[in-house]
């Protein structure tokens, strides 16, 4: 061979899971392909053995036996090491204060409610134990607000280095905007490590805010980093002979070279898919007439969906991979749990069927490959229905169509199906996933799908384009040439370059040109010099350069990117800002269908990105046909498939003959090749472009499936019951536009309860107003009782009225947006939405206030009111309702997020209608209904035993010295129903806003939640159970209080009556038998006025321990309402005046148990400007209870440190109480936020003292809460367990415990809630053990409100007044 590059071959080379793909490109611009099997081991060993290969053909083919001008990789190695959990040993260097940055991910639990009970947190890249804290703090500002103490960071690293890490990451806050502190650090890790360990600092990977997404970023980084760089320098030695140019596939599509890939390997985690994506718009975008595509990858795992506008593949600034989030430019690929290995599962409780995420794998794989599988997958579906060759790679694969049959059988007989019906519903199932998935990556952009075509690749996607093509309405399907390869064109054919960011906050009216070409200079410098390296300093390729913003209308979490070129970007001041804004107004309104044409926008950061500016790859086009028929030497077969329940006669093609442009198959058929195959439905057919693309078009406008005949009622009844998957078809339908719209408010809105915390729920419901889809219960019967006017098409009605729509909505806060669905001129069903909103008037900012003891006090109400009629905006509305906010901006901004959301899926809806027709859609419905209906009645008959139970629990005070507060029901069945009676519940307040309206029907939603998230937690519930429940709540009590009664701090009932209702249920089945934790959302209000006179108003909802639950232990931190996020520490720094000193878990909090209680969150807020805050919370008096032996949570707390007058001496230490407005606060003060531990579960002697002494190193559990609540003796010089010393304490405690129960059956003992003691107990240590007076018992005042004269609260107050305490039965 000779030593250089000549001759212009350019290789591509993609390793995938089971395959390592080669393709070459010759200076002719022919193709030439290899496809050789993986080696896990050594990646590189398949790479070499590719190239061998594909060599042989070149050499044989076109006389080349040269090195390749260079060679192109696109490797899982980065990824596997994540998903796998092999990359290298890690170290974290984290801000003191703040170890728990990766371990919390945000405190959000995923999932629908009653999720958490099944819910295990994945462990962190990094783990605690290898987590070292730093004394030090820089601010927001960059200032130094704590100087790095380097002879104490010296000493914590002392047990990292027994460790023995092979890699460091530095992530400390506010890095981003002054790094002086990281490379102090850094400088100190060197010294202490030595030069082997890899030291990797985020102010090199990430500059950019939000510290979780920036220390996952680095740390991940340092943890692939070690292993790619040893794989790409064994790789470079092992080519050494192929090519002397080596480049690496970057997640964003373009190339890196092996230095860099080796230096910032997170960048490389989403080389796979990119690949793919880079591939469609090089081999059809750019050689077609069809610029805008739509991709679907779909593999043996997952399917991966991206979008090519123009040409062009979209970039997000994320990578997701596994449970990772990692903040690296990607081609924005949105990834679905279906693959041709996913599972299909009947759920026998519910009569559902779904497919995935579970997934067969490659080992066994599906029953087909007959290797040992046994459980039905997609593939083994395809099979049954005749859609796949009997030998699969060319024939070297066998398929085994008995096994496969055997597999899907078994679903058929569960749904009382043909084995056909059961595989064709199995089928479907996957596709409709698909759809969803491919709308939400279009329709999250601002595009609609049906003006792009759909491109389909990997070894199972072409097998599906077709009918998901005919879902989407997007033509033609198009299925590039080898397109289990494309992966590796794409890698051949794309080019280098390199990009540089930087943090740049600031609102666009303050920016001068001047300041914003110094901020471009050094990133566009920076680029050239990269790119000049990786090239070659002699290398005569040009360079093109970009510039890109990122920004936000100012208020907004989502940022949206705009781009400049360098003439743009060099514009004069007044220009550049018009040449911004209306970029920016431009994209917004593309994604969302609306700007702010006067709202301030602020950018937040800036990009140079520099490309290798070369002539594209050509490509030989194919000859031309002379006739549009085949030839007959292409048919390899005609047999029988089967397709919409019919069986028809199909033709299987060699593709490989279908080498003429010109050619055109009618369907059905099936197009056979070497790594896939392709599908092709009757009414449509195949044609062959000059790419030798397949092109698939409809041959026939194709009617909806159902619409053959008019359907009334009762036939389409029939037409659902005969055809059961139609039903669970339309439920994957529903979901899917339930996250398209959940995706709407959260880019859209301004709150940040909605766009941080995610405090957003939404329902479709029927005609009747029963929710098909949704979590906090349907809002609309509420209203169609109340609703005495007109709906007509075009009308939306606005409202946040409690008593109107009888605690639909709880408080004012909570704005409901609610539009009927027209289909046809009828009403076929309703969206609605609803928002926390930042402030609706009131006393205080924030609109909640402890002190409202009535409704007037809470804030503005809207009774239910049309904010459009027949379409027309109701503008003078709105202006009142902004003109009492106190952020008039967001409130406007937010109400157009909940229209836009509603109007979305009200689309969907009815585009359902006509795809299914409207009378099959309803029978749909309503078969989703019953079936709902007939698993809960199971569960209630099953599960639920005959015996009353009751609970009580309390919420402490109401925020004015009076409590705790009873929340009792007792759960019984009578006349076949399931009962919650809440007899015995504590009256209404009259003086603070602490009542809860409980609704009925949100109430019987989350029973059915709960049921179903143990016994089928992919389920999708509805209202269909309703009239299995009856819900009895007393008026006037604090769970349905009189009109006026304030709610706006309702919050802890809400809370409070999930606990109760896990109680009633973990007393009749043990799988339900958790503790009590952190079920509330209790929140800080801060706000004032900033120096410059701007106003602020932070909302934040604190986070505590989760309950033990039979799952597993508690997570810390975290929070029982499902989705809700914390809000980032740099981001509350960056909008609000003050320092967060701390935010971190807090040891011993969480209830001791055979299951650990989730530990309480820790945070220290540092006030630096004047202003006043309102905090309201629980659970400081009673404590949360632990079960079966497990101990009870940790109270919450809540001490101001008052700065020292005259910054001298010891400031004023307060104990605050629980609720409270108006605390007026100083610079220098700061709040110390202590919430509440989760309860334990089991007998915390019995816990494994391995896990005890875990989490002793990881700093969750104390040596001596080790010693004295697990009886473990943990070592403190390598944290093992002291195996004889914890065996003699154990016994000695099981002896204390045992005598100190005497009189208690063992059955009570493992079976009672351990609450710390009677409520008398808790009462006389109150002041003692809180700093606090204990509550005042209600009943020793007079009752003061509307519903004094109610028999209810007289009876109440008569009985109390007698029996005091034990009137509740604790």
């Amino acid at each position: 061979m000779v030593a250089s590059g000549e001759g212009g071959y350019r290789l591509g080379v993609d390793v995938g899971g089971t395959f390592t793909d080669v393709c070459v490109i010759t200076p002719t611009g022919d193709l030439v392909h290899a496809k050789v099997a993986s080696t896990p081991q050594d990646q590189s060993v398949g790479v070499r053995n590719g190239i061998a290969k594909v060599r042989k053909v070149l050499e044989l083919e076109h006389g080349f036996d040269r090195k390749f001008a260079y060679v192109h990789h696109g490797t899982t190695i980065a990824t596997n090491a994540v998903l796998e959990g092999k990359g290298a040993v890690t170290g974290l260097i984290v801000t003191e204060g703040h170890k728990d940055i990766l371990s919390l991910r945000r405190s959000q639990i995923p999932g629908g409610l009653g999720a958490w009970i099944g819910y295990k947190a994945p462990e962190p890249v990094v783990p605690l134990e290898r987590t070292v804290v730093c004394p030090e703090r820089i601010s927001i500002t960059g200032e130094v607000f704590k100087l790095l103490d380097e002879e104490a960071f010296r000493k914590n690293l002392a047990d990292l280095k027994r460790q023995k890490p092979e890699a460091i990451s530095v992530s400390l806050l506010n890095s981003f905007v002054n790094d002086a502190h990281e490379k102090q650090v850094c400088d100190i890790l060197a010294h202490e490590f030595g030069p082997n360990v890899e030291i990797v600092r985020s102010s090199d990977v990430l500059p950019l805010p939000g510290e979780y997404e920036r220390t996952e970023t680095t740390t991940t980084n340092a943890v692939v980093k070690p292993i790619v760089k040893r794989y790409l320098h064994n790789l470079e030695n092992l080519l050494i002979d192929d090519t002397d140019t080596l480049r690496i596939l970057k997640s964003d599509g373009d190339l890196t070279s092996v230095d860099l890939a080796g230096q910032t390997p997170v960048n490389i985690l989403m080389s796979g898919p990119a690949g793919g994506v880079k591939g469609v718009a090089n081999v059809v975008a750019k050689n077609t007439p069809y610029k805008n595509l739509i991709t679907l990858d779909m593999g043996g795992t997952s399917t991966d969906c991206a979008l090519v506008p123009d040409s062009v593949p979209s970039v997000r600034r994320e990578t997701v991979v596994g449970s990772l989030t990692v903040k690296c430019p990607s081609v924005d690929v949105h990834t679905v749990g279906t693959g041709g290995g996913s599972i299909a599962v009947y759920n026998e409780v519910t009569k559902s069927l779904r497919v995935g995420p579970e997934s067969a794998g490659a080992s066994p794989g599906p029953a087909a490959y007959g290797k040992g599988g046994t459980e039905p997958t997609v593939t083994d579906a395809n099979l049954v229905l005749g859609y796949l060759p009997s030998k699969l790679l060319g024939g070297d694969f066998q398929l085994h169509v008995d096994a496969a049959v055997a597999a899907v059988d078994k679903i058929a007989k569960c749904m009382d199906l043909r084995t056909v019906e059961a595989a064709e519903g199995i089928v479907n199932l996957a596709n409709e996933a698909m759809y969803g998935a491919l709308r939400n990556v279009s329709v999250e952009q601002g595009y609609d799908p049906r003006d792009f075509a759909l491109v389909a690749f990997g070894g199972a996607g072409p097998l599906a384009a077709n009918a998901i093509g005919k879902l989407l309405g997007a033509w033609p399907v198009i299925i590039p040439p080898s397109p289990g390869m494309l992966c590796a064109y794409g890698d051949a054919t794309t080019k280098l370059s390199h990009e540089m960011s930087t943090s740049y906050i600031e609102v666009l009216s303050k920016i001068t040109s001047e300041g914003f070409q110094a901020e471009l200079k050094p990133l566009r410098e920076g680029c050239e010099e990269a790119m000049k390296r990786s090239l070659g300093q002699s290398s005569k390729v040009s360079l093109k350069i970009t510039y890109e913003a990122d920004l936000r209308y100012h208020g907004q979490a989502i940022t949206l990117t705009i781009y400049l070129n360098e003439p743009e970007a060099k514009s004069k001041t007044t220009k550049l800002h018009e040449v911004i804004r209306e970029k920016f107004n431009e994209v917004h309104t593309q994604q969302f269908s609306f700007s702010l044409a006067s709202h301030e926008v602020e950018i937040m950061r800036l990009r140079a990105k520099v490309i290798d500016d070369s002539p594209e790859v050509d490509i030989n086009t194919i000859e031309k046909a002379d006739s549009k028929e085949p030839p007959t030497s292409a048919i390899i077969d005609k047999r029988k498939i089967t397709l919409e329940g019919k069986e028809m006669e199909a033709t299987f093609w060699d593709r490989a003959v279908l080498n003429k442009q010109g050619y055109n198959i009618p369907g059905p058929a099936i197009i056979t090749e070497m790594d896939s195959n392709t599908l092709i439905l009757p009414g449509h057919h195949g044609e062959i472009d000059n790419m030798g693309n397949i092109l698939i078009w409809k041959t026939e406008d194709s009617e909806p499936r159902f619409k053959s005949s008019k359907y009334s009622p009762e036939s389409a009844e029939i037409a659902v019951a005969e055809d059961p998957l139609i039903s669970t078809l339309i439920s994957s339908s529903l979901s899917s536009i339930r996250r398209e719209m959940d995706t709407l408010m959260l880019r859209c809105a301004m709150s940040p309860a909605i766009r941080e915390q995610q405090d957003e729920f939404n329902v479709i419901s029927n005609p009747e107003g029963q929710m098909l889809v949704g979590q906090f219960g349907s809002f609309v019967p509420s209203f169609l009782d109340m609703w005495k006017g007109t709906i007509e098409e075009g009308d939306v009605f606005v409202t946040n009225d409690v008593y109107q729509v009888k605690g639909a909505v709880s408080h004012l806060n909570d704005i409901i947006i609610l539009l009927p669905i027209w289909f046809e001129g009828e009403i076929v069903g309703w969206a609605a939405q609803f928002g926390h909103l930042t402030d609706v008037q009131g006393s205080v900012p924030g609109s909640m206030s402890i002190n409202a003891s009535t409704i007037f006090d809470d804030g503005m109400q809207i009774p239910v009111v049309k904010l459009y009629a027949k379409g027309v905006y109701n503008e003078t509305l709105v202006e009142v309702l902004c003109r009492n906010s106190r952020l008039p901006e967001w409130y406007a901004s937010d109400l157009t997020a909940l229209t836009a959301a509603c109007r979305t899926a009200a689309v969907r809806i009815q585009e359902l209608c006509s795809r299914y027709e409207v009378e099959v859609y309803h029978a749909a419905c309503n078969d989703l209904l019953k079936r709902n209906r007939a698993a809960i009645s199971y569960l209630i008959e099953n599960k639920v035993g005959l015996e009353k139970c009751t609970f009580t629990d309390f919420i402490d005070d109401d925020g004015h010295g009076v409590g705790p507060w009873a929340v009792k029901c007792t759960m019984f069945k009578e006349n076949g129903k399931l009962i919650f009676d809440w007899d015995g519940t504590s009256p209404q307040s009259g003086n603070s806003s602490i009542n809860f309206y409980l609704s009925e029907t949100m109430f019987k939603m989350f029973v059915g939640y709960y049921l179903l998230a143990v016994y089928d937690p992919f389920y999708i519930v509805n209202d269909g159970s309703h009239d299995l429940l009856e819900i009895r709540v007393p008026e006037g009590s604090i769970l349905k209080p009189v009109r006026p009664a304030a709610v706006s701090c309702r919050t802890h009932l809400l809370g409070r009556i999930m606990d109760v209702m896990q109680a009633l249920f973990g007393q009749r089945d043990t799988a339900f038998r958790a503790a009590a934790g952190f079920s509330d959302s209790p929140h800080l209000f801060y706000s004032g006025f900033k120096p410059t006179g701007e106003q602020y108003i932070l909302y934040q909802i604190g986070f505590g321990g989760i309950p033990a639950r039979p799952a597993g232990d508690g997570p810390d931190c975290h929070c029982l309402f499902p989705a809700i996020k914390s809000i980032p520490t740099e981001t509350l720094e960056l909008y609000f005046p003050l320092l967060i000193i701390s935010n971190a878990s807090l040891p011993d909090s969480g209830g001791a148990g055979f299951f650990r209680g989730g530990n309480a969150q820790r945070t220290l807020y540092r006030f630096l400007c004047k202003g006043e805050i309102s905090l309201h919370d629980d659970r400081w008096f009673t404590k949360p209870w632990g079960v079966n032996g497990g101990k009870p949570g940790a109270r919450s707390r809540k001490i101001m440190h008052r700065a020292p007058k005259n910054g001298k001496g010891e400031g004023v230490k307060e104990v605050l109480p629980s609720k409270a407005d108006h605390i007026r606060v100083g610079p220098g003060d700061t709040l110390e936020w202590i919430t509440w531990g989760g309860g334990g579960l089991g007998d915390p002697l019995t816990r494994p003292a391995e896990k005890v002494a875990l989490e002793v190193h990881r700093r969750l559990v104390t040596f001596e809460g080790a010693k004295s609540n697990y009886g473990v003796i943990v070592n403190p010089e390598d944290f093992s367990v002291n195996i004889r010393e914890t065996e003699e304490l154990r016994a000695k405690l099981a002896e204390e415990m045992e005598a100190a129960a005497k009189g208690v059956t063992e059955n009570d003992r493992l079976e009672g809630y351990d609450r710390g003691g009677s409520l008398e107990e808790l009462i006389r240590k109150c002041k003692e053990e809180t700093g606090l007076q204990a509550p005042r018992p209600q009943w020793e005042g007079e009752a003061y409100g509307p519903h004094v004269a109610l028999p209810y609260v007289k009876g109440w107050y008569e009985r109390m007044r007698e029996v005091g305490y034990g009137g509740w039965d604790v």
